[in-house]
């Protein structure tokens, strides 16, 4: 029921198929591998779409119609097509089938993928070169990819220290700021209350000044205090001399005796 021979139309560099279309007496398929040596993918995919819904567990249908997907790039249905047809029980399709997965993984960018797939069809077949080339081509990629990752992890921990440490430099340089305007603030207050002790030290100095003019000022004695004085001094002098003494003592005696002045 199945005849080997026909070249895979779907080769793509830098990859190498080296694979055949299924074959079978089914005249969707025969019509879909004649489009596809023609070079008439869409057609091709038209004639599986067929075959496959009158042959959905055939395995070969499944490669063909992946095989003319992936000549349409449209890589992630075929990759899908391709692992159907690894569950063939023919190990040539089998084998054929992880290389086209591995192909479709290849252009797809997912080289890790990509050399799974190539490991498992030398596997099956160690004689493929065409998948031992490709397995080759997608380590290379993988390394690549590998490599240009680390790139990035490693400029993204410089980018993220450089940025944590712009961030340390403008924390550092806020609070320097902060630090100034508070010493700045704590400076004008400090002579602010130089300036209010100066102009009060001066009050105080002149309000001392003014009270001790004030007492130093001699002041006005009351009359009754000068006349008291007056006489105490007198009688002191009289004391001192008793003939005075005592006309003092008759010149009192004679005023009280005298009559008062009229006063009309």
């Amino acid at each position: 029921m199945t005849v080997r021979g026909v070249g895979l139309v779907v080769a793509l560099a830098p990859l190498l198929t080296g694979a055949g279309l299924f074959q079978t007496r089914n005249g969707d398929v025969e019509k879909g591998n004649a489009a596809m040596a023609a070079g008439k993918a869409e057609d091709a995919l038209a004639h599986y779409d067929k075959a496959v819904a009158k042959l959905p567990a055939e395995a070969g249908v499944h490669f063909d119609r992946g095989a003319a997907l992936y000549a349409l790039s449209r890589f992630d249905e075929a990759a899908q097509e391709f692992l159907r047809a690894t569950d063939s029980a023919d190990t040539a399709l089998k084998a054929e089938a992880f290389r086209g997965l591995g192909n479709a993984h290849f252009k797809k960018e997912k080289f890790k993928e990509a050399v799974e797939a190539y490991k498992r069809a030398l596997a099956l077949r160690p004689d493929d070169q065409a998948a031992k080339r490709n397995l080759e081509l997608a380590l290379l990629k993988k390394k690549e990819e590998e490599k240009k990752k680390e790139q990035e992890n490693k400029d993204k921990d410089n980018k993220d220290k450089q940025d944590d440490k712009d961030k340390k430099d403008d924390e550092s340089k806020k609070d320097k700021d902060d630090k100034d305007k508070q010493d700045d603030k704590d400076k004008k207050d400090k002579q602010d209350k130089q300036d209010k002790d100066k102009k009060d030290d001066q009050k105080q100095g002149q309000d001392d000044k003014d009270k001790q003019n004030k007492q130093e000022q001699p002041q006005p004695k009351p009359a009754g205090e000068d006349k008291a004085q007056q006489l105490e001094a007198l009688l002191k002098n009289l004391e001192g001399n008793p003939k005075d003494l005592e006309k003092e003592r008759a010149r009192l005696r004679a005023v009280r005796r005298g009559r008062p002045a009229r006063d009309w």
